[in-house]
């Protein structure tokens, strides 16, 4: 089996790269250091060519929504017609739960990109050849929050309901996808219904930087007060929160942070 995966440069591509590896399967790396930009469309078909499966797993990092909904509605469209013309049997599509949803994703540009990206595979591909495979957010994204929303000892996460997940088990879901034919879309979730800003502040209790956490509002009420928690996920991952940051820190003493 020949598998395709396009951003795998980013955190999901590296770990579904691995997890499909493990597999014994064949990957091939699509991005601009192997001759692929999905974005301008070029080295997509060749990249297909005699492959089994692609999977998007494309990002770009923008809360504008102009450019988010730009980025993976381009993408998309590029890739439905490689695929086509390849003649690849499915595409597997990283998406997020209720992000296309139009309540969710008013204030929040990149969830429109989302909603772009998902109506663009649906319009050029035919819905056997499609999967989407919907995630809910990942511990890892507080860490990312924190990362890029920080002055010093002060760092910020959005307040986002949500049941949070490992990006492993995700990989694992998403392989799963990849190898084993499915007729329907599939949703994704972890096994707790948590405030995004509190697993910030628990990575930060155990790493003890940043000094202090704190949650701030973002995207609108719906992605506060619960919209992004799936009624009725697919797949209910088992890594919990504190197992996560077990995994995650595990030579890393406790400290003491304040939220």
């Amino acid at each position: 089996m020949r598998v395709v995966v396009l951003g795998a440069g980013g955190e999901m591509g590296r770990a579904l790269c691995d997890r499909l590896r493990a597999q014994g399967i064949e990957v091939f790396e699509a991005q601009r250091s192997t001759g692929v930009d999905a974005y301008a469309g070029t080295g997509l078909v060749e990249a297909f060519t005699g492959a089994d499966v692609v999977v998007d797993c494309t990002n770009v990092t923008t809360t504008r929504a102009k450019t988010a909904i730009d980025f993976f509605g381009t993408v998309a469209a590029n890739v439905a017609i490689a695929a086509t013309q390849a003649g690849i049997g499915r595409v597997v599509c990283l998406s997020i739960i209720n992000a296309a949803d139009p309540e969710v994703n008013a204030k929040f540009g990149y969830y429109q990109g989302k909603a772009a990206q998902e109506k663009a595979y649906r319009d050029g591909l035919d819905a056997g050849r499609l999967v989407v495979v919907r995630s809910a957010q990942w511990y890892e994204l507080a860490r990312q929050m924190m990362g890029s929303l920080r002055a010093g000892p002060v760092a910020a996460v959005p307040h986002m309901r949500c049941r949070p997940l490992s990006v492993a088990d995700a990989a694992v879901e998403v392989a799963r996808a990849v190898t084993a034919p499915v007729a329907d879309d599939i949703e994704i979730a972890g096994p707790d219904v948590l405030d995004l800003a509190d697993v910030g502040k628990a990575i930060a209790r155990r790493t003890g930087s940043p000094k202090w956490v704190f949650g701030v509002n973002v995207g609108g009420a719906a992605i506060r007060d619960g919209h992004l928690v799936p009624d009725h996920p697919d797949v209910v991952t088992q890594t919990s929160l504190d197992q996560w940051i077990e995994q995650a820190y595990p030579a890393t003493a406790s400290a003491v942070g304040r939220g």
